[in-house]
């Protein structure tokens, strides 16, 4: 094992041979720890999602390059994939820790009107807000949008008016 995967060598001292039986075994955790993490840590639905795949990269690539021990970089990796587990769990079964982890969503505009106190919160400028509407709302101001939302995973949802009229095809008279 040491021989195949340079155990005992500084990260100076590591061939290309070594590095690449790392990154083989890396890879191959790294898979299997991504199907532990399940779908949500993919969805990136909160940012302990993004973190955990941040962390887990760093982690990760010390185990390959030989900055850190490459047994316990691996175990650590682990680690993180149950840590997000368990937090993924708990937001799950408690509102409480929902809000803790995750955050609440703002509502940016209400019926037409936007929220300035919202917006200066969250940090988002009238131009942002604009972009967002177009390009998730596909709107072009706050006259089409009945509210739009900065939600908990950092992207702004755009629910638009309804129409007072049909805008679609009629369908014909079934009296015919």
């Amino acid at each position: 094992m040491d021989h195949l995967l340079g155990l005992s060598r500084k990260a100076s001292e590591l061939e290309f041979s070594h590095m690449a039986s790392r990154t083989f075994v890396v890879f191959c955790l790294a898979v299997l720890l991504f199907r532990l993490a399940d779908r949500r840590f993919l969805g990136r639905n909160a940012g302990y999602d993004v973190m955990l795949g941040v962390v887990l990269g760093s982690v990760l690539s010390r185990g390959i390059n030989g900055d850190a021990s490459f047994f316990p970089t691996l175990g650590a990796s682990a680690v993180l994939v149950i840590l997000h587990h368990i937090l993924s769990t708990l937001a799950y079964r408690s509102h409480f820790c929902s809000v803790l982890f995750k955050g609440n969503p703002r509502s940016l505009v209400q019926n037409g009107q936007v929220n300035q106190d919202e917006l200066r919160r969250c940090k988002i400028t009238a131009d942002d807000l604009d972009e967002n509407l177009r390009l998730h709302g596909r709107v072009i101001g706050t006259d089409d949008v009945r509210e739009a939302r900065f939600e908990r995973n950092g992207e702004i949802s755009v629910v638009k008016t309804t129409p007072s009229t049909p805008s679609g095809p009629t369908r014909p008279d079934s009296s015919e």
